[in-house]
């Protein structure tokens, strides 16, 4: 790792899932009344949260390490602008670690080396490009050259048999399949957000103590890391919830969409 390192290591890492976890579409959010934007995309606003919860994720950053953990490519987490700039961010399912900003290029190596593990690219991008021209799809792509996602032009129109024919695919590849409201990734299964999570972890600790590990997520993705957490928290919402999915050391909120989002960062900031 080529980023520098603090002298002492931390006592806590907060590690966030941005999208439908902290941050939130339109449609994901159950209202836009109050609330704040993050993110435009050509002109237009994207993602929001409420103003609360922007002010406590300051707050949240000054008693622990904050930690973005997103699927998310370099540019995508890029368009998003955060109360305080992280000093470490992963992207790519914790297949990027920027630090300061800047891009780590032995994480980058680690990473390749890790999705060399599953099926080529090309291999698990096949299932996505064979319905690329279906009415339901709006676009096929990979991401950071690492794996492949599908965005449908809603949830409702993704086909489950489709869905759990390509889970089989992707299984059999050594990959793994989550839906995320209208977008389905492949993602070799070694390049998950909990790998890049410790490994990071591993890193700030040195020679010292690991610090304590606080995570926060909503999906199949985020699963593993929660489960790595010593506490940890999803919303009430989400691919998880809607599995009934759960966790020893996982809490689940009250409330769903925007004010979930809020309602996980207090949660994170009494734990700090």
């Amino acid at each position: 790792m080529t980023a520098v390192l603090p002298a002492t290591g931390p006592t806590t890492v907060a590690a966030v899932d941005l999208d439908r976890t902290l941050i939130y579409s339109a449609s994901a959010a159950g209202t836009t009344e109050g609330l704040q934007v993050v993110e435009h995309l050509d002109g237009a606003p994207l993602s929001s949260a409420t103003p609360a919860s922007w002010e406590l994720l300051a707050e949240l950053s000054r008693r622990a390490v904050l930690v973005p953990v997103t699927t998310r490519t370099e540019a995508q987490y890029g368009r998003v602008r955060l109360p305080v700039v992280p000093r470490y961010a992963l992207c790519g399912n914790g297949g990027v670690l920027l630090a300061d900003g800047v891009r780590d290029p032995d994480w980058d190596a680690w990473a390749a080396t890790t999705a060399a593990e599953a099926a080529p690219l090309p291999e698990l991008l096949a299932p996505l490009e064979a319905v690329a021209g279906e009415p339901w799809v709006r676009t096929v792509r990979a991401a950071e050259g690492l794996f492949g996602y599908l965005v449908a032009h809603s949830r409702d129109g993704i086909p489950e048999d489709w869905l759990a024919a390509t889970t089989d695919a992707a299984t059999a590849a050594g990959a793994t399949l989550s839906v995320q409201g209208r977008k389905v990734y492949v993602v070799p299964a070694g390049l998950s957000k909990a790998a890049g999570l410790l490994r990071l972890r591993r890193l700030l600790a040195g020679e010292g103590p690991a610090p304590r590990l606080l995570c926060a997520g909503d999906s199949l993705l985020d699963a593993p890391m929660l489960l790595a957490a010593d506490a940890a928290v999803r919303p009430a919402h989400g691919e998880l919830h809607e599995q009934g999915w759960t966790g020893a050391r996982v809490a689940v909120t009250d409330a769903t969409g925007a004010a979930a989002g809020e309602e996980i960062v207090r949660w994170l900031l009494a734990r700090a």
